[in-house]
């Protein structure tokens, strides 16, 4: 046999030996290795060793798992404590990240999301965005950029089936629809381009008031005053997911759309030479390839065009064009709120990390002895840190387990207390990426609580063991002082909570404060629409309105009632004011009974009464000092609208978190339209009691055109703040939390700290220290971690609530008082949880503690 052949009997020999020992035991295989590098075969001894290695990492890790198993089962009380805590800090960050993944991230359910885009016109007077039909049609027809635009409006609808009458969110669309959504009709069909007269209905409102019978489709209803067909039901997933404005419910909060129809708008009706146009909303879906920014360089272009060739309209002057993307713009006013609840609650996780390496940190100690022995057998540095950290990965898993099922719960119960207007605040859910999002958090808390305590007790040795065999073992005053460190970033991090939660109250309290005289909870508001073909004319819609009131002002139990019309803005100006000062005015159309229904307060002049022989107007004090410059704007005149003759109080009667603006109030009789009215009605008692017979009463005038909705306004003023209310609430849970969290590590802290002193303290006693001194000794402290701690925070706090502001109302987020109480409230807790275990070594028996080893 030749060399060359023999070599190779040899190889496959060895080759078969090496495997054969690889499943019998590493060290015998290691050994093997140092023959294979005797004989000389390179090659073979590189493949060995990688097979080798590969198998000693897994019998490794598979060791560690074991061993970290057995620990936690030698310790369940330990085992139970920090996975409780890890599963609150994980299940609270979860839930939030599934509300933050349900609104801001997940795509809109539409096809190409990415490609859809809000376009409008910002009107710079009335502070509103939207189109003009005209140039909906105008931008549908020549812009390149666009493959499809939808332009849509929304209002109520009274209908009448049968016996039946009731209100319905119906949004108007027209253009491409059923192209930009991608919806199909459940049932029935799509209405077509240039249809009218039908209608496509939600299967909710299908169910609830159809019964779910499919002989609906074809059925002729009244549908705001005309015969209209119902030809279609959309599925059940689907719903309107474009930026609305807010409209609300009989539960108080947004309504979702129900009805689909065609708007009826054509290039025919909706020219610039038209005297009234419609406005519209518009969401268009940009060709493939098509920026956000040549989309706008192009509708800029046509824009520049249509105003210089329509250069006589003011129109053009007074807008500027904004361009977003559709998902975007819909939850514009939820991203912040949402991002400062994410950050509280991981705040709330690096306590409990905080607070679950300190109870490691003492547990090494108790472990002090076998990590001592590890390291004499020869395990190194980096294999006792590879255990302690596998140990810590499998407690963060475990405690992540814990937190999906609390996150699972949190859910549930944020979607159903949450506000309304939060867009698929109900879609949240524990989906694919929420699960990743879970376990990579679990894995992070399992290194963040698990690698200071792992350096800290790896530093063990058997000398240090045994030098300290004769008593017993104390912490190293490098893990004294990272507990330490631990509990103080626990109380800076409760501050910066706390704070957040206490601006967030100090607000909500200056919202609810309220005018002398104004009752919101006494106050009732029916919703009355009078549209339709059965009152074309508004001498009609007056006579209704004014029916109404008649029956209500003699309605038992009734002490005020009033008419308020839906407010319109407008430019106006004070005769003998320069015209530079005239700004965006709210303007009302109220009655003579609706200053004592609603509580406005007169601070000059007189109210309004139902039949002024010439044009008047009464003004609020924002308007006096804004636009008439002056504290008594009575007699002045405002243009054609009247003559001013009284002054009311500013009054926040429909949204508490907005400042009151410059308001004018016109007699309702000369209201140009009264389509859509409040009637406001002030009970002697509870309003609930009354208001089922007051909207029957009122609806009894024309069952056509029933009361669609009915509110005390102290609920609807609640529930204009219901996000800000919601926010404070999680902040306050929050913080409350982080507050108990830390409490808990600065007692654990101290409380350790004198179990390890319980010797030096017998030795105080004994020597006569008094036990008032050593609660002294031991709180100042704990105390002194707590300052450290509350001095730290208020530094982070002052730079992080700045991010807050448009979450305040009258409230600055530097605000003294805030801060000053919050620091006392910790400073607080963080004593009291000082005082229990200083109590004890207060009572420390000193010939007990002598003997303790």
């Amino acid at each position: 046999m030749n060399p060359d052949d023999l070599r190779g009997e040899i190889d496959a020999h060895l080759h078969e030996k090496i495997d054969d020992l690889i499943e019998s035991g590493i060290p015998e295989a290691e050994a093997r290795l140092q023959a294979l590098r005797e004989f000389g075969n390179a090659t073979r001894y590189a493949e060995a060793s990688r097979e080798v290695w590969r198998w000693a990492w897994l019998d490794r890790l598979c060791q560690d798992l074991r061993h970290s198993v057995r620990a936690m089962r030698r310790d369940p009380a330990f085992t139970t404590v920090v996975v409780l805590t890890l599963a609150l800090g994980v299940g609270a960050v979860t839930a939030i990240f599934s509300v933050v993944n349900a609104v801001l991230i997940r795509p809109l359910p539409y096809p190409h999301p990415e490609r859809l885009t809000w376009m409008a016109q910002y009107h710079q007077v009335f502070k509103q965005e939207a189109v003009s039909g005209p140039d909906f049609f105008d931008w549908r027809s020549q812009l390149h950029s666009f493959d499809a635009m939808l332009g849509y409006n929304d209002d109520h609808s009274n209908v009448v089936t049968g016996d039946d009458a009731f209100q319905v969110h119906t949004v108007t669309v027209t253009g491409d629809f059923w192209d930009v959504t991608g919806a199909h009709p459940a049932l029935g069909r799509a209405f077509a381009p240039g249809e009218s007269n039908v209608v496509v209905i939600a299967q909710s409102l299908f169910e609830r008031r159809f019964g779910a019978d499919p002989r609906t489709i074809g059925k002729i209803v009244s549908w705001g005053g005309r015969p209209v067909t119902i030809v279609g039901v959309m599925p059940r997933n689907f719903r309107f997911l474009f930026p609305l404005p807010e409209i609300v419910s009989e539960a108080g909060s947004p309504k979702d759309v129900e009805a689909y129809m065609p708007s009826g708008l054509s290039p025919a009706n909706q020219t610039h030479a038209t005297a009234r146009t419609a406005v519209l909303r518009v969401v268009g879906r940009r060709r493939p390839g098509v920026s956000l920014a040549q989309a706008r360089a192009e509708l800029e272009a046509l824009e520049s065009r249509i105003a210089d060739q329509y250069r006589y309209n003011p129109f053009y002057t007074l807008t500027t064009l904004h361009l977003n993307s559709a998902g975007e713009k819909l939850i514009e006013n939820s991203r912040r709120p949402l991002l400062v609840l994410l950050a509280a609650v991981g705040f709330l996780l690096l306590i409990a990390c905080a607070n679950v390496a300190n109870l490691i940190l003492a547990r090494g100690t108790a472990r002090h002895r076998e990590i001592s022995i590890r390291a004499a057998l020869g395990a190194g540095r980096g294999r006792v840190i590879l255990q302690l950290l596998t140990e810590s990965l499998l407690l963060g898993l475990a405690g992540g387990a814990g937190g999906m099922a609390l996150a699972r719960l949190m859910i549930a119960l944020v979607a159903r207390l949450g506000p309304a207007d939060v867009p698929r605040l109900r879609d949240a859910s524990l989906d694919a990426r929420v699960f990743a999002f879970a376990l990579a958090v679990s894995l992070l808390t399992g290194v963040l609580f698990g690698i200071g305590p792992a350096l800290a007790s790896s530093r063990s040795s058997l000398h240090d063991f045994l030098k300290e065999s004769s008593r017993a073992m104390s912490a190293t005053p490098a893990a004294r002082r990272m507990r330490a460190a631990l509990a103080g970033a626990e109380i800076a991090i409760a501050l910066v909570l706390l704070a957040g939660a206490g601006l967030m109250v100090k607000s909500f309290w200056r919202m609810n404060q309220r005018e002398p005289g104004f009752n919101p909870e006494k106050t009732l508001v029916l919703k009355l629409s009078t549209g339709g073909p059965s009152f074309g004319t508004t001498p009609a819609q007056i006579a209704h309105v004014q029916e109404a009131l008649r029956l209500l002002e003699w309605a038992p139990g009734v002490e005020a009632a009033g008419v308020w019309n839906s407010p319109l803005l407008g430019l106006v100006a004070v005769e003998g004011v320069p015209r530079q000062n005239t700004v965006t005015t709210v303007q009302h159309t109220a009655s003579s009974g609706y200053l004592r229904a609603i509580g406005l307060r007169i601070t000059q002049g007189r109210w309004i009464t139902d039949n002024e022989p010439e044009p008047v107007v009464v003004v609020n004090q924002s308007f006096a000092r804004r636009v008439a410059l002056t504290e008594n704007p009575v007699g002045l005149r405002i243009g054609d609208k009247g003559r001013i003759v009284g002054v009311v109080a500013d009054l926040r009667y429909s949204k508490l978190d907005a400042d009151p603006d410059p308001e004018i109030y016109i007699p309702y009789r000369r209201s140009d339209s009264l389509r859509l009215v409040d009637l406001v009605v002030r009970t002697s008692g509870d309003p609930r009691a009354r208001s089922s017979d007051l909207r029957k009463l009122v609806s009894s005038i024309d069952p056509a055109h029933p009361v669609y909705d009915e509110q005390i306004l102290e609920q609807a003023l609640s529930d204009s703040i219901a996000p800000r209310r919601f926010n404070m609430l999680l902040l306050e849970i929050f913080s409350g939390l982080a507050t108990l969290l830390a409490s808990v590590g600065i007692y654990g802290v101290m409380s350790y700290a004198v179990t390890q002193r319980t010797r030096e303290m017998g030795v105080r006693m004994a020597l006569g220290a008094r036990q008032d001194q050593v609660v002294r000794m031991v709180v100042r402290k704990g105390a002194a971690i707590a300052v450290i701690g509350v001095v730290a925070g208020l530094g982070v706090a002052l730079w992080l609530t700045r991010l807050m502001t448009a979450l305040l109302y009258e409230v600055r987020p530097s605000d003294p008082a805030t801060f000053a109480l919050v620091s006392l409230a910790l400073l607080s807790a963080a004593l009291a949880a000082c005082w229990i275990p200083a109590r004890r070594a207060a009572r420390v028996n000193p010939v007990e503690a002598l003997r303790y080893e």
